[in-house]
């Protein structure tokens, strides 16, 4: 799995690929970017990603300690769905700063720090330990660390608009 964690179960191993921060992502011209403020953030109504479809994310996590809670209106399974329904509503969501600087602009989707500390998250490929003793796992596991640079998760390049095309056999 490809996955944000910091710590792993010790039958487990890890790989770190590249760090992220999130930021505040909503559609151009949303009222929360031309007011930014922790009371503004929390009168927003908010779209979680979840693959497990929880009302509940690490924002409330953060929100609660300092005394503060948001309004869940939706959750999706995947950042790219969040941008979709992001662009067409007055949701805000917390997204990965790269993904939101790469694909963001195509759904006119603008993004702002947020009005407090968001994690900063280690996206990391882990297996467990037995599946490294497959070949092709521990291939694929190690591909994986080389394939991905710190400086160029998503890299200053824009992503293709189409496959490329595989050469024929």
């Amino acid at each position: 799995a490809v996955v944000p964690a910091d710590e792993v179960p010790a039958r487990f191993t890890a790989r770190t690929l590249y760090e992220e921060d999130f930021v505040i992502a909503m559609r151009a011209g949303h009222p929360f970017g031309k007011d930014p403020t922790l009371d503004a953030f929390c009168r927003m109504q908010h779209l979680v990603v979840s693959l497990t479809g929880d009302a509940y994310g690490f924002v409330d996590d953060i929100l609660g300690e300092h005394g503060y809670s948001r309004r869940i209106a939706l959750t999706v399974p995947n950042f790219m769905f969040a941008l979709a329904v992001i662009a067409e509503t007055d949701l805000v969501a917390a997204l990965p700063k790269t993904f939101v600087a790469v694909y963001a602009p195509r759904f006119g989707v603008v993004s702002a720090e947020a009005p407090l500390p968001l994690i900063h998250s280690r996206i990391r490929a882990i297996t467990s330990k037995a599946a490294l003793m497959d070949n092709g796992v521990a291939w694929l596991f190690n591909l994986l660390g080389k394939a991905v640079k710190p400086a160029d998760v998503f890299g200053q390049r824009t992503p293709p608009t189409r496959a490329p095309k595989l050469p024929r056999q």
